[in-house]
């Protein structure tokens, strides 16, 4: 081939090259510069060739560059020659670009020539970045992964552990590498091993298992829910490894421990619930032994939690269920039920559980310290006894219950258990929850007795009074059921009950355009003190569109005695909103006359027991002496239980205002006492 052909080829070649391919000579200056290296560095040929080789590095590196090609000339030592390298080239515009920069060497005719070629690694760079940033972002995935992630190869060591791996187990990183996963697991049984074993045998089909393991950690060992796979390795993908994705559950575990407990036992305590109790005790009962279930009825909670608050109360039931258990020396079960106490004991006799009912209510009544003050708790102590009382368990709590209540009604630290007093309770229960029903049915019928003027013998105003006739029992006694509705929480509703009643006669009167009567209803203690009844009476007056004069209030004289702030505000709002207040019973509270003008009532009612009396010395002046301290207040007053003609004679001459009572009238259907038409 003619030398002018070579040339030709040579030039082809080097303008073909996908590379950058730059000749210089021993002065460093360019000497040739194909395609692929103007589109690299973008000059073009004619304005490189003849220039230093340097223009086309970063200032750095160009600095240099001529004093390592005279110290390669004079040493013929190659520091780059025949050795690629990665370096840096200058773009025009000024930025880097990444090579991959090789140098050959070439003498023709007496010249030395290098010959660069400069493979552009600005996509392989980018590349590199992309899988470094990924490979990161992964790092830092798992990284930061609550889970417990590892790996384990064929002998179950430890190939690759997180950082949350290596915080529960409480074992650095590096110590953890190598170390085989069954060593930090507290299995006794060695089923983590066997199974992750499992997954390794060559004929196993076995690719996934999920196993709770406790894992030795530096506190008291962390239960793990793990779940492994069979993954191939990162070095052979003949040498498969086991992934495995744990969950530290021990929190969950407490907290499902703690609800379990909570929910078969009291949270200050520690005795079991009710639920539990009854449960337990069928467990622990024996046949043909003998036992005592002690009820003691803590009183006074409920004063300590509004005077204190609840965590003073709370700190009270704690300390008490401390004292029941240092009192018992014997196996017992306690449970407690709102502020009573729960206790079964075995006993020999009858005597050995009245000692150790007298010996926790001692223990109980001790003093307790509550925000520096001292604080006794009311305590009884009800006994019922297993088998001789009965074998039922349920029946034997209610019938500790109804001892307990019988030991306060009688004064009592202890009671066992009485069939006639549990009689009787067990129809006052009735009569309570029968009383209920009937006042959602509205099966409580409201009576109206009229106030008679001694005068001139008009109706003045008429009193409500409730009559129930039960389906089953019949008639019902207000003095049965009224007592035991002041007892419970229904005192209240039938409060309200009667005053919506009386309501809505008195609306029905105006509509019927009968003339609108006054009329009073007797309201409970806990009622009278409670701030929301003027709102609830203001409520009822806009409804029923009535004034305030057709409504009055009867409260006993025993509730004026044990006046609070309360109910002093409460007579005050009710005097402001024009209904007018009745002291019922006048004379039963053996009240300090004199106490009367401080009361801001407008009626004074002489109880029927000084009325009977009326015709004796003693009576006649007691009747008259309260009549003429009432009038000297500017109170009215009304005789009750009139029942003969000599008795409203007398009282007409002592100038009392009004009479009530079956001389005048009987007690009847209200919308039939005021002609109403249905």
């Amino acid at each position: 081939m003619k030398l002018s052909e070579l040339g030709d080829l040579y030039s082809t070649l080097l303008e073909a090259a996908v590379d950058a391919i730059i000749t210089i000579d021993e002065q460093g200056f360019i000497t040739s510069f194909n395609s692929a290296a103007e589109r690299l560095f973008g000059y073009s040929r004619d304005e490189v060739v003849g220039r230093k080789v340097n223009l086309l590095m970063p200032p750095d590196t160009a600095a240099r560059h001529d004093r390592y090609l005279q110290n390669y000339l004079s040493t013929r030592k190659p520091r780059v020659i025949g050795i690629g390298r990665e370096v840096e080239g200058q773009h025009r515009n000024g930025s880097r670009i990444p090579l991959h920069f090789s140098v050959g060497e070439a003498v023709h005719e007496g010249k030395r020539t290098f010959i660069g070629i400069c493979h552009d690694l600005s996509k392989y760079r980018e590349i590199v970045e992309q899988l470094e940033e990924t490979e990161q972002r992964y790092r830092d995935i798992v990284e930061s992964q609550k889970q417990l992630i590892c790996r384990v190869d064929s002998q179950l060591r430890i190939t690759f552990a997180n950082a949350s791996f290596s915080q529960v187990i409480g074992v650095q990183h590096d110590a953890l590498m190598g170390l085989p996963l069954t060593e930090i697991a507290d299995d006794d049984e060695h089923r983590l091993g066997h199974l992750l074993a499992g997954m390794f045998r060559a004929h196993g089909n076995l690719n996934e298992v999920n196993i709770k393991v406790t894992m030795k950690s530096r506190d008291s060992g962390a239960l793990v829910d793990w779940s492994f796979k069979r993954v191939d390795g990162a070095g052979d993908p003949q040498e498969p490894e086991l992934q495995g994705f744990g969950i530290d559950i021990s929190q969950q575990e407490a907290a499902l421990q703690q609800a379990l407990y909570l929910r078969n036992h009291d949270y200050l305590t520690g005795f079991l619930n009710m639920r539990a109790f009854s449960s337990a005790m069928k467990a622990w009962i024996e046949p043909r032994r003998r036992y005592a279930l002690l009820h003691l009825a803590c009183g006074r909670f409920e004063m300590i939690n509004r005077q204190y608050g609840y965590d003073a109360g709370d700190n009270v039931i704690v300390e008490a269920a401390k004292r029941i258990r240092l009192t018992l020396i014997r196996p017992n079960l306690c449970a407690r039920t709102g502020s009573d106490m729960l206790v079964v004991i075995g006993v020999r006799d009858n005597e050995e559980a009245h000692d150790t009912a007298l010996q926790l209510v001692q223990s109980l009544e001790r003093p307790y310290r509550v925000n520096g003050s001292s604080l006794r708790l009311d305590v009884v102590c009800g006994i019922a006894l297993y088998p001789a009382d009965s074998a039922s368990q349920e029946t034997l709590q209610n019938m500790a219950s109804s001892a307990a209540r019988d030991a306060r009604d009688h004064g009592a630290t202890a009671a066992y258990f009485d069939a006639d007093y549990h009689e009787d309770l067990k129809k006052q229960m009735e009569i309570e929850q029968g009383l209920k029903e009937a006042l959602d049915n509205q099966d409580i019928e409201v009576y109206l007795q009229p106030k008679i003027g001694l005068d001139d013998h008009t109706v003045h105003s008429y009193e409500a009074l409730v009559r129930w006739q039960h389906p089953e029992r019949g008639f019902i006694s207000p003095a049965d059921f009224i007592p035991i509705a002041e007892r419970s929480a229904l005192g209240q509703k039938l409060d309200r009950y009667v005053l919506n009643s009386a309501a809505q006669l008195i609306a029905r009167c105006r509509q019927q355009s009968r003339p609108v009567p006054v009329i009073a209803v007797n309201v409970t203690a806990r009622h009278f003190s409670d701030l929301a009844l003027p709102e609830y009476l203001e409520q009822l007056m806009r409804r029923y569109k009535f004034p305030p004069e057709s409504l009055q209030l009867e409260i006993t004289e025993g509730m004026v005695m044990q006046m609070r702030q309360t109910t002093t505000q409460v007579m005050e709002r009710l005097r402001t909103q024009g209904i007018q207040v009745s002291i019922d019973d006048f004379g039963t509270g053996y009240s300090s006359l004199s106490y009367l003008s401080h009361l801001l009532v407008d009626e004074l009612k002489i109880d029927k027991v000084f009325i009977d009396d009326l015709q004796s010395e003693r009576g006649a002046t007691l009747v008259r002496s309260v009549i003429a301290i009432a009038k000297a207040n500017n109170l009215r007053i009304t005789a009750e239980g009139i029942e003969t003609a000599a008795q409203a004679r007398i009282l007409r001459g002592m100038d009392c205002d009004m009479g009530q009572g079956y001389f005048f009238a009987r007690p009847k259907p209200g919308h039939e006492v005021l002609g109403l038409s249905s």
